[in-house]
């Protein structure tokens, strides 16, 4: 799909607590974002949000790309952010860009060396995310990894520092340097320089990943099924044994 050298780039970040949508230009010179207010509010603001800061630029005509926080985080803010991303894509017949927020936590990394980024799942669930970084950014060392924190001494038998909200929780058994909290925020602005960054990739010649071509392959990066779903399996195995 063609993309024009003066197209924009909107960057949906609902896969965590905080939102924020940012909005750019490819070649990364023109950059503005928007915050969301504190708390759960992803379904209520990022429409509206999302209208502020292309109005504000005046890049509706030039919006050549939808990129997406599309997870792993919270199930609700991941559906919110892809859903409102595929939307987009369709009605304005551009490509729309899944990008892991594990990569863009990893993105806030300035100190080379191995790092791992966990988010807290809950119940000792973490999703994992080991990185190189260098001067030139953060290369993932690996797949990303549904784990649980009795598994995560076993996976890392490396000289690793840590950031991510699993890395705050106290019921860890281990102890590991952690970088500064403000690194574990995925924000827009943040995203929106990873995808800048893939959008290259591809335009160079990558593989096309699934929305590029069609809005309709963008999925959320879900690492294991929800707690309602675990509940509603849980007590259908119960049934059929009884």
């Amino acid at each position: 799909m063609k993309i024009p050298s003066d197209g924009w780039i909107l960057m949906i970040e609902t896969s965590q607590r905080d939102g924020s949508v940012a909005l750019g230009t490819l070649d990364g010179q023109q950059v503005d974002e928007e915050l969301f207010s504190p708390g759960l509010v992803h379904g209520k603001e990022l429409l509206p949000r999302i209208d502020t800061i292309v109005k504000r630029n005046a890049a509706r005509e030039k919006l050549s790309v939808v990129a997406v926080s599309a997870g792993p985080g919270s199930f609700t803010g991941v559906r919110i952010g892809v859903s409102a991303a595929k939307a987009i894509a369709w009605a304005l017949h551009i490509p729309a860009l899944g990008i892991s927020s594990l990569d863009i936590i990893a993105s806030n990394i300035d100190t080379p060396g191995r790092w791992g980024v966990l988010l807290d799942a809950s119940s000792g669930d973490l999703d994992v995310g080991f990185y190189q970084i260098t001067k030139e950014g953060a290369v993932r060392d690996g797949e990303e990894l549904a784990s649980h924190r009795d598994q995560l001494p076993v996976l890392d038998q490396q000289e690793t520092r840590f950031i991510g909200a699993g890395s705050r929780n106290a019921e860890l058994n281990f102890k590991r340097e952690t970088g500064p909290l403000d690194w574990d925020l995925p924000t827009a602005r943040k995203g929106l320089e990873v995808a800048i960054s893939r959008v290259h990739e591809i335009l160079e010649g990558e593989d096309s990943p699934p929305g590029w071509e069609s809005p309709h392959m963008l999925n959320p990066r879900y690492m294991r099924v929800s707690r309602a779903e675990e509940v509603r399996r849980r007590r259908l195995a119960g049934e059929e044994q009884a």
